[in-house]
């Protein structure tokens, strides 16, 4: 992606930290710095966003005037290559972590408001924050503007999104045309994830493979294991892939053998159910409306009781983002949203379908993303 774009990312934390007026609405006050924590892996999405690096252990300081990344030795060249603001690695500062050299940083200039993410800072980085600047400190948490910042994509980020279904679609093909009965539910995750991988999709944090069959496809996220396929089963696949970091997240049906009756009358309500939802998504749509439309279907077949959970979410960096699609929603979509509709059903003792697909939130209405990549009940 075009370095420009995180640069300017960058400048809009910037002014929103030193303005109490565009806090305001957060029910904030002014910042004097943000601090973005990376650990293990865990809060990547927030600096990646911000400064285009990516690695294990990072912290990101931005204040009104300047940015600075803190790194370790082991990402030094790689950050100071890709990174859009300046880099310091810990040891330049004779400092033990990033996260010492970031909160010593922050110390040294006196600086004592500081913003935060509660969703991504871990505890325990929290603690050593708040122990090096003292009791005097305040600290602001800011997760709603970052993500609500990361909530509308750009056509940079909708291209993304894009390839990583174009990786997906064309991944489940090629497994599915070796598909039958005696392949274990592992062995397909496992086929999958290697298509995913050898296809470009793998990037960061892959998307976890889940895999179920016959009566187990009433479990929503089903852990693959060793049971197989039989003639008769119908297996559910929830998969997704990355490109540039961006993710999408779709489910299929596959019928092992041809299906019955019942099996396609079902799968007809489930498409039903996501075609009247897709309907309604719009700017200004309420979410709650949304899935009620798919809702009101399924109830409609005797399978509301069935459907245990929303009809979607946010997609991006993250595999859940704002906005929130469910019964007792609030929100409202906003063109450059793009989300999820996944209407589904779980009955105990027969199993459960799932159709799931990416929608672009569009100016006049919506776009399926993954539209090129048929939602038919697969036989095999």
């Amino acid at each position: 992606m075009n370095k420009s774009l995180f640069s300017l990312r960058l400048k809009a934390v910037e002014s929103f930290l030193g303005c109490a007026g565009k806090l305001a609405k957060y029910g904030k006050g002014a910042s004097d710095a943000l601090i973005l924590v990376c650990q293990e892996g865990f809060g990547w999405e927030d600096i990646y966003y911000l400064t285009n690096f990516i690695g294990s252990s990072s912290v990101l300081v931005v204040t009104p005037g300047e940015a600075t990344l803190f790194v370790d030795p082991r990402y030094q060249s790689q950050a100071k290559e890709d990174c859009v603001c300046t880099v310091v690695s810990c040891t330049e500062v004779k400092r033990s972590s990033p996260l010492n050299a970031a909160a010593n940083h922050i110390l040294a200039r006196g600086l004592g408001r500081i913003a935060f993410s509660y969703k991504s800072m871990p505890f325990q980085a929290f603690r050593i924050i708040e122990h090096t600047l003292g009791e005097s400190a305040q600290f602001t948490d800011i997760t709603y503007l970052i993500s609500n910042l990361r909530r509308r994509k750009g056509s940079m980020e909708v291209a993304c999104i894009k390839e990583a279904i174009r990786i997906a679609s064309h991944a489940f093909k090629s497994v599915i045309s070796e598909t039958s009965a005696g392949i274990s539910e592992r062995e397909f995750a496992g086929k999958l994830e290697y298509q995913l991988k050898a296809s470009g999709g793998g990037f960061w944090n892959p998307i976890p493979v889940m895999v179920s069959s016959g009566r187990r496809t009433s479990l929503p996220h089903s852990i693959p294991t060793d049971r197989e396929f039989a003639e008769g089963d119908i297996v559910m696949v929830d998969f997704g892939a990355r490109a540039a970091g961006y993710v999408c997240d779709l489910t299929r049906m596959i019928s092992i053998g041809e299906p019955t009756e019942d099996i396609r009358s079902f799968y007809s309500v489930i498409q039903w159910a996501q075609a009247e939802a897709a309907a309604l998504i719009s700017p200004g749509a309420a979410t709650s409306d949304i899935d009620a439309a798919a809702r009101t279907i399924l109830v409609s077949a005797g399978l509301g009781a069935a459907f245990v959970h929303g009809i979607g979410h946010g997609i991006g960096l993250s595999i859940h983002e704002v906005p929130s699609l469910g019964e007792t929603s609030s929100s409202v979509l906003a063109e450059g949203d793009i989300i999820t509709l996944e209407p589904a059903f779980y009955k105990d003792g027969w199993g459960g379908m799932r159709l799931e697909d990416d929608y672009l939130v569009t100016g006049m209405g919506s776009e399926c993303l993954s539209g090129s990549f048929s939602g038919e009940l697969y036989i095999v």
